[in-house]
């Protein structure tokens, strides 16, 4: 882990006490880990991804990877494997039609417009939003 957080200052070109004042940690937290004599608490880690969104957990906690998130942005109309269950799948056979305004609503309460609303729009813009607080946008066409 001290590599990596080396790794990490040198990569930002942070010193160790700037780097200390903006995850909001001491020094000697700092300069601790860095000399090996402690291991950095599940706390530190957090911090530094909050303050760090671009940085691989997985690299930080693991060193496997790479050091920066792998931005992947997926075409409007690549579906992701497993998205849908099959039975779920929609098909001409077995979609219902409902009038554009209404929209339908899942089982976790999250609101849906019909397929059919959808295809009589232009869309503009997708936006997808991560439970990290970053997003991703898409512009089709």
């Amino acid at each position: 882990m001290q590599d990596r957080l080396l790794k990490l200052l040198t990569g930002k070109q942070l010193t160790a006490t700037r780097f200390a004042e903006i995850i909001g940690v001491q020094k000697s937290s700092i300069s601790h880990i860095l000399s090996g004599r402690n291991k950095p608490s599940f706390d530190f880690i957090e911090k530094i991804l909050q303050k760090f969104p671009e940085i691989n957990p997985e690299w930080l906690i693991t060193g496997k990877g790479g050091m920066y998130r792998q931005s992947v942005q997926a075409t409007l109309f690549d579906s992701p494997p497993n998205i849908l269950d099959e039975a779920q799948r929609v098909t001409p056979s077995n979609t219902t039609k409902a009038p554009v305004n209404e929209a339908s609503t899942d089982k976790i309460g999250e609101s849906h417009l019909p397929m059919n609303a959808i295809n009589k729009k232009d869309v503009e813009r997708v936006m997808i939003f991560f439970k990290d607080k970053t997003f991703s946008e898409y512009f089709p066409g």
